[in-house]
């Protein structure tokens, strides 16, 4: 089915309340470092949580992990010596959120899930009686709704590892006679675990305690998807959860026409695949299913067909899917109820954007946009100062461009976006970072060594020079289990080139500082009789502090801190200084250039 179409009738299902136990908006009066009242609606279901690290979008996935019957947020989130929790907010509330769903009947009913300190138990969590203060509607005779009933499947994708790597990274070897090494360790008990995967012993114990449960063998279904979204043809496969290298964790076989090979030499992108496709097929109708960074070691190719399986079971089995996401290959394809942007405040809290189209908020193909070049900003200041010199420029120059920024920042546009122009080969994508992110005079160029210096490890040493980064690429696997080194140096090739031709630096080291005018603040704050915050301006370092004083001293509250750097920009486009002109320069470098 038509990715088109298969959103279309989710949507129509959505509408039709085809979803039972659905959770229809999530609020928290007061939650972690959420704005205070910040609401997230889920008008599609498959959802999606974007922004940069530490935005919440973890914090919000144990939220929702924590709202059926049964379940609590103390799994994932409890208090520490060290990371303390503070019970009560200056305002006197506690850690909270409610939630919204319909019953058989079709009534919404208003769930409230609060944080209780209990000495016996600090993280307690109750359901409690609505709060009319949150909004929520007052029930008769002190009544509280019961929670949604419904399972929950969550899976944290940057811990999932493979029972080897956690020995193998994480473990060092108990010595004996025979064992000395991680190697002699996994040698000696990889033959128990071989007799599990030959099917010569079911279940294994050691001190009468067992150390594996049930070997599974994947059905056609299971290794269809598991194929289909990796793009490989695996003949079969197996998995077991044992114990047998210390730890928990599970161990994968996989066979292709070629050969056999363990989780030990298969990406740690193929185990989590597995776990995915394993646990959603085993969803129960209904289930509610959380995800997060599920893009970890996939390719782009791969990200996008992990996608459409989701889409696909969230149809067939009426799913509710929320995915905590840095992948413009997962959100492109998205509508815009299914996008919600975390971005932070001046005040360091952090509030959520419903309904952003995948253009605001990461990545997109130009279906909707006539531009023939496309500048990736970093934020929306950035983009606010190119939209302003194109206005400048005139509009058959601006109709050439269309600007974007994301609020995942300068290492999400390298790690991700600009590995996949580069693979993509998308000449008309530009990026103009901000001038702190200049680490070198000038880019590398690929064509300046010849012969044995392309080598893996130059590029490499390249590309961090440039990037500040270790940029990782999904080459496709060679026949003997590890990644193809002919296919990760094209790809390492590509991302330099494109860094060479594509990629851009605004002038000084920050927007703010681009547009600050220290004659333009003294005038303001002399105007409004304010002329002793210059002084405390002065000796602040940073633009970027330096703004959110001088919006506190002319409107009271920093968060009207757009609405200043609106006037600084407009006078910085008047009066036109070097700085604009070294914007033009860069403007008119891009429209030049040939795709």
């Amino acid at each position: 089915m038509d990715i088109a179409i298969l959103i279309d009738e989710i949507s129509k299902m959505k509408a039709r309340n085809a979803f039972k136990s659905y959770i229809e908006y999530i609020q928290f009066p007061y939650f972690r470092n959420l704005e205070k009242n910040t609401r997230i609606t889920f008008g599609f279901p498959l959802t999606v949580f974007v922004g940069q690290n530490g935005s919440g979008k973890s914090s919000t996935l144990h939220a929702l992990y924590g709202a059926p019957k049964k379940n609590t947020p103390y799994d994932f989130w409890f208090s520490t010596a060290i990371d303390p929790i503070i019970e009560v907010s200056s305002g006197g509330d506690r850690h909270c959120f409610f939630y919204v769903y319909k019953n058989h009947m079709g009534n919404e009913l208003e769930v409230l899930k609060l944080r209780i300190f209990k000495r016996n138990n600090p993280d307690y969590w109750e359901t409690s009686r609505p709060v009319l203060a949150y909004g929520m509607k007052k029930l008769p005779g002190g009544k509280r709704n019961e929670p949604i009933e419904k399972d929950v499947v969550y899976i944290d994708f940057r811990s999932e590892l493979s029972a080897f790597d956690k020995y193998f990274y994480f473990k060092d070897p108990r010595r004996t006679k025979t064992v000395k090494t991680k190697q002699d360790y996994l040698r000696k008990y990889s033959v128990y675990l071989k007799k599990i995967i030959d099917g010569k012993g079911s279940i294994l114990t050691r001190y009468n305690k067992e150390q594996n449960e049930t070997l599974k063998i994947f059905t056609p279904i299971e290794l269809y998807h598991i194929s289909t979204i990796l793009g490989k043809k695996y003949k079969s496969g197996k998995i077991v959860r044992h114990k047998l290298f210390e730890e928990w964790g599970y161990s994968v076989i996989f066979e292709t026409a070629v050969c056999s090979y363990s989780e030990a030499f298969a990406g740690s992108g193929e185990i989590a695949v597995v776990r995915l496709v394993l646990e959603v097929l085993d969803a129960k109708q209904y289930s509610l299913v959380l995800l997060d960074e599920p893009e970890v070691s996939l390719h782009p190719g791969a990200q996008k067909r992990l996608t459409y399986f989701l889409l696909d079971q969230t149809r067939k089995k009426q799913l509710q899917v929320v995915v905590s996401t840095h992948s413009p290959s997962i959100i492109e394809i998205l509508p815009p109820k299914a996008i919600k942007v975390f971005s932070q405040l001046p005040s360091g809290k952090f509030n959520v954007t419903n309904e952003v189209t995948p253009d605001e908020a990461f990545y997109h193909l130009e279906q909707t946009s006539s531009a023939n070049k496309t500048l990736i900003v970093e934020d929306l200041l950035s983009k606010e100062i190119v939209n302003g010199v194109l206005k400048e420029m005139g509009n058959a120059t601006a109709s050439l461009f269309q600007v974007n920024y994301y609020t995942g920042g300068a290492s999400v546009i390298k790690n991700n976006f600009i590995n996949v122009y580069s693979h993509s080969n998308e000449l008309n994508k530009f990026v103009i970072f901000d001038g702190d992110q200049k680490l070198v005079p000038q880019h590398f160029n690929p064509d300046s060594i010849i012969g044995l210096d392309q080598t893996i490890e130059r590029y490499k040493s390249e590309i961090k020079k440039q990037t500040g980064s270790d940029i990782t690429f999904y080459p496709d696997g060679s026949k003997n289990g590890g990644a193809r080194e002919d296919q990760l140096k094209k790809l390492q090739e590509n991302y330099l080139r494109f860094y060479l031709r594509n990629v851009f630096y605004l002038p000084l080291k920050s927007p703010e500082e681009i547009i600050w005018n220290q004659e333009l603040v003294e005038q303001f704050l002399k105007a409004i009789k304010k002329a002793d915050s210059i002084e405390k301006i002065n000796e602040t370092e940073g633009c970027k502090d330096r703004f959110l004083l001088i919006t506190e001293a002319m409107t009271g509250d920093s968060k009207n801190i757009v609405s200043i750097e609106k006037m600084f920009l407009e006078n910085w486009l008047k009066e036109k200084p070097v700085t604009y002109e070294q914007v033009i320069a860069i403007i008119t470098s891009i429209r030049d250039l040939n795709d």
